[in-house]
């Protein structure tokens, strides 16, 4: 087989759609099946220095081409299929092409849109590449149930692939290297409380530091440590911990490497998820893996991603939310249990089966 993908999102500064390309396309070319890749990206970008080293190397070509060209190359190419990672499917194989679609996160809530005319169109090429797709491949139960509500997509049309932990995040008990993270993001030598996620309203930050401003006495100094770009056009991280009386007590270091991360995660004494709505969630199974307690949203994907290894919490109650943190703070037998659930949970999640299953529906669409 001879398929396309949409290589953009892991060339920069990769979110959770750019890990989520990374790890599988690593993976599916480890697996050493008779495919052949084709990577496509912008022009100008070229594949990240570690893609060459990668097992399987040689079955993938990069090419650098405009969106304004793409719509003949699955024909120049000679694709079988297209597989678009990011929502769109920019052009189509022989035997058509599937699309990714991670949440739909502005369907629910357009209102969050920074789009300068709104949601509406960009919701109307969305719902319509999902219908020419042979298949729309998405990483929850609960997301393939908004594609079927919000979308009108049938049930056999999805094909649920959940996301996995890449096997490089493990605790790193490293006091040397956390001492010089420490001194370089300026983070006291206490304890601390780990937010991952950014200021996206979606992210929930507000209600996070709302729920620590009500238990501030029983957090004992920690530090409120959020990482993730500090503003957004809906607020920022220093308002709302201003706006709650916890600017001596936050610390917001900006965006991170995946090392800093797991060394974060991996000293933290808890970490919080609070999102309002995630189609996966990665970053819980990141801070399960690095063997932290986790205390995170009991609706959308996170429920069914996290399982019974996390303290489920209504992510709009910061009281129920501030109770979770300091029960789970404080409980050793409680931390412990979450610690171990956490790791078998992870187990659960892995970028071979992700990629076995993606290989396997490229194969049935091109039989």
């Amino acid at each position: 087989m001879k398929i396309g993908i949409d290589a953009g999102p892991i060339v920069g500064d990769r979110g959770g759609v750019g890990w989520h390309t990374y790890y599988l396309l690593r993976e599916m070319l480890a697996q050493n099946r008779d495919v052949e890749f084709i990577a496509y990206a912008r022009p100008g970008t070229q594949a990240p220095g570690e893609v060459r080293s990668w097992p399987g190397r040689e079955s993938l070509r990069w090419v650098e081409v405009s969106k304004w060209a793409m719509g003949r190359r699955g024909t120049v190419d000679g694709l079988d299929l297209y597989h678009g990672t990011n929502f769109k499917m920019h052009t189509r194989g022989r035997f058509g092409g599937v699309v990714t679609i991670h949440d739909l996160w502005l369907e629910r809530f357009p209102r969050y849109s920074t789009k300068p005319f709104g949601q509406r169109l960009s919701s109307f090429k969305t719902r319509r590449t999902a219908h020419r797709a042979r298949r729309v491949i998405t990483v929850s139960e609960f997301s393939a149930r908004e594609l079927m509500e919000l979308y009108g997509l049938p049930a056999g049309q999805i094909a649920v692939i959940p996301n996995a932990v890449a096997d490089d995040f493990v605790a790193l008990h490293d006091d040397s290297a956390m001492s010089g993270l420490r001194q370089r993001i300026q983070l006291p030598p206490r304890g601390y409380i780990l937010f991952v996620g950014g200021a996206d309203p979606r992210k929930n930050h507000r209600t996070f530091l709302e729920a620590a401003a009500m238990v501030r006495q029983e957090l004992s100094g920690r530090t409120l440590l959020l990482a993730g770009s500090r503003t957004h056009p809906f607020g920022s991280y220093e308002e709302t911990a201003a706006a709650c009386g916890l600017r001596d007590q936050v610390l917001c270091p900006g965006r991170l490497s995946q090392d800093d991360l797991r060394l974060l995660y991996s000293h933290a004494d808890l970490f919080v998820f609070p999102s309002l709505y995630e189609g996966f969630g990665m970053p819980v199974l990141e801070a399960m893996a690095c063997e932290v307690p986790v205390v995170t949203s009991n609706s959308t994907a996170l429920r069914e991603v996290a399982g019974d290894a996390a303290i489920l919490v209504d992510p709009a109650n910061p009281r129920a939310m501030g109770e979770a943190m300091v029960t789970a703070l404080n409980d050793e037998s409680l931390r412990a249990s979450l610690r171990a659930n956490g790791l078998a949970r992870v187990q659960k999640f892995t970028w071979q089966t992700a990629a076995r299953q993606t290989l396997d529906l490229y194969a049935a669409l091109c039989r």
